[in-house]
């Protein structure tokens, strides 16, 4: 047998190899998941994605070849949502405020005092309010494999103590360019100024604006805490990442690898839930041991909040389409 058989018998032999070394038979196709996302891959949500990306691939047999790309390695959530749009990237679990402009109907994620707790928050968000949610993102592309959990936002702010709607008079604070943000601040009789959140930091530390919302998770690892004097413990809105695979991808799989993509979903979504809420007791912690002030509104007091940005609900029902159908959705996982 000539050397040059002898080579070409040797590399299909360690093809083979490699196809039995990753579970995958002769014949069967290979799927590519490119999984790319904004966060580190530190904190909880970069976890939970390569905790995805390792289960799907290890309970495939290598079927579905998994790739993870952190830390805004491949764009902002909207350039990678994009991409998801024309296939080049399958997967992402952007934060629900990047969403309204693919779809409109996640504007209801700006919506103040929208969950009472936690467990409202999964119930929904998994259930029908997350369900009625699913069916305008097919319309974009998307899919939904569930939620992962941000946290609460809370305020913080360089001027003074804030415990009821009043102190906020007069204040500037950064907002995203949701609408239903602006609006919330103006409720508040104060200044709702967009700001990019990479330029966030240097704003609060000029006094470009007097503070920001946002949640544990992001005032204490992009330090916001040292350039701000009061942080209250408000929960008046909720942050959760939507974790999003190409409805086109996902629709060419065999239907036994959506099965497994969708166990694993549902599996790392509770442990990431686990995760954060852990992750957000510490964060608190640390930033109690530093020079700021932490007030703990009372239920009575966050009411009040409450109340006084109820209007914001009208803007929403009024300029969503569907919006009063979602809205009577989560009334519903309320009661129960």
């Amino acid at each position: 047998m000539s050397k040059c058989s002898k080579s070409l018998c040797l590399a299909f032999l360690f093809a083979v190899a490699l196809l039995i070394g990753c579970g995958v038979e002769e014949g069967e196709e290979q799927y590519e998941l490119r999984f790319a996302h904004v966060v580190r891959s530190s904190v909880s949500k970069g976890q939970a994605a390569e905790r995805f990306a390792e289960l799907v691939e290890e309970r495939s047999e290598g079927r579905i070849v998994t790739s993870v790309y952190p830390d805004s390695q491949l764009g902002t959530d909207r350039e990678i949502l994009e991409q998801m749009q024309v296939g080049t990237v399958q997967m992402n679990a952007p934060f629900t405020g990047v969403l309204p402009s693919f779809v409109p109907q996640f504007q209801i994620f700006d919506l103040p005092y929208l969950f009472t707790d936690k467990e409202m928050a999964f119930e929904a968000m998994h259930g029908p309010v997350g369900e009625q949610l699913d069916e305008h993102l097919r319309e974009a592309g998307f899919r939904s494999l569930g939620y992962w959990d941000g946290g609460f936002k809370h305020f913080t702010n360089s001027e003074r103590p804030i415990e009821t709607p009043e102190d906020m008079a007069g204040l500037s604070f950064r907002a995203s360019q949701s609408p239903l943000l602006i609006a919330q601040f103006r409720a508040l009789d104060a200044g709702g100024d967009s700001i990019p959140f990479a330029e966030l930091y240097s704003a609060l530390q000029s006094g470009t604006v007097d503070g920001q919302e946002n949640t544990l998770d992001n005032i204490y690892s992009r330090g916001f805490y040292e350039v701000q004097d009061y942080l209250t413990l408000s929960e008046h809105g909720y942050l959760g990442f939507v974790v999003l695979i190409s409805d086109d991808f996902y629709t060419s799989l065999p239907e036994d690898l959506q099965e497994i993509i969708d166990e694993v979903a549902q599996e790392v979504a509770e442990w990431q839930w686990e995760l954060a809420a852990e992750d957000e007791i510490r964060f608190l912690e640390e930033i109690k041991e530093a020079d700021i002030e932490v007030i703990e509104l009372s239920d009575e007091q966050k009411e009040a909040f409450k109340e006084a940005t109820a209007g914001v609900y009208d803007r929403f029902r009024e300029r969503v389409s569907g919006g009063s159908e979602l809205l009577e959705l989560l009334e519903e996982v309320r009661e129960d």
